[in-house]
């Protein structure tokens, strides 16, 4: 396997962003993020909302002047940053963006869902190019005001004026991807794996594991108190001892009871049952039926997600 090169602030020789105004569509999570980043690295901003936004009061207490109509951000901007949920997207794109780009547009998206899985069509007189951070948007600020980062994938759908890997270079420098590394990818690789490790590890794997790991405990006969320490409270410790220094570091430091009942019973519950499972998980990705599984459920008002989260909230 080739090494893949990481892109530092070293790299990034040119600032195409000094001329241009960057336009945020969204301020919500990475939104926010984002546009204060930005700012803070010496880029014109503009705040794209609707006028019924919530979202105004906050943008304006953070000092951002200039909050606009979304059709309005388009017609003024050069970057296009597309910062709300996916499904969102579709919708704010047909009849706010659509009428009103032109060749001097560069979209800009974090995560590369409706592009990857033509959700929208975009003329080919445009830019298109994706600056994923590896980390939620409180991350992507904390880290930034900390003098550091947060990795970002980069990527390119669609290069109209020869520009496009620069300025997407110059987006991440500016949100502090490249102080700690940016690595080049495509729509495709993104979205899948961004998709396959939330229903694998993130979001699917590691909560049901605890919870499982918790209601074993429980059941027989054990207190929920210890119960959560030992299957709750205790994982962010260890997460953050292997996300700091690698695995080696973590057996380091615990005991050789734990290590070695780490290394013969881990293998023991993910095995190769489990591989497979996560292997048409992926399948299931790839092949586009996940993602018509989730336009049917938007359509039926996440009735199946609504009683998931109920479930949830009752455990």
């Amino acid at each position: 396997m080739n090494k893949i090169k990481i892109y530092k602030n070293r790299d990034v020789l040119d600032n195409l962003l000094l001329d241009k105004q960057v336009g945020i569509i969204g301020y919500g999570n990475q939104g926010r993020a984002q546009a204060l980043n930005l700012r803070d690295s010496g880029v014109n901003v503009a705040i794209g909302l609707r006028l019924s936004s919530a979202s105004r009061v906050l943008a304006k207490k953070d000092g951002f002047k200039n909050i606009l109509s979304i059709d309005s951000l388009v017609e003024t901007s050069d970057v296009i940053c597309f910062m709300v949920p996916d499904e969102k997207i579709p919708k704010i794109f047909l009849k706010y963006v659509i009428k009103k780009i032109t060749s001097k547009h560069t979209l800009l998206f974090s995560h590369g869902y409706c592009i990857h899985f033509n959700k929208i069509k975009v003329p080919k007189f445009v830019n298109i190019i994706l600056v994923a951070p590896s980390g939620s948007g409180k991350m992507v600020r904390d880290s930034y005001l900390k003098g550091s980062g947060v990795p970002n994938l980069i990527a390119v759908d669609q290069d109209y004026d020869k520009n496009a890997l620069k300025i997407a270079f110059s987006y991440s420098k500016a949100i502090g991807g490249t102080r700690v590394g940016a690595v080049l990818s495509t729509f495709e690789e993104e979205t899948i794996s961004d998709i396959f490790g939330e229903q694998a590890v993130l979001i699917g794997g590691i909560p049901s594991l605890m919870k499982a790991s918790f209601d074993v405990l429980v059941e027989l006969g054990y207190s929920y108190e210890v119960a959560w320490l030992v299957c709750y409270y205790e994982v962010k410790s260890i997460i953050d001892s292997f996300h700091l220094d690698g695995f080696d570091f973590l057996n380091n430091s615990i005991s050789n009871l734990a290590e070695y009942g780490g290394a013969t019973r881990g293998p023991f519950l993910i095995d190769d049952s489990v591989k497979s499972k996560m292997k048409t998980i992926i399948k299931d990705i790839i092949d586009g039926n996940f993602e018509k599984e989730w336009d049917k459920e938007k359509n039926n008002n996440y009735q199946l997600l609504n009683k998931k989260r109920k479930k949830i909230k009752g455990s």
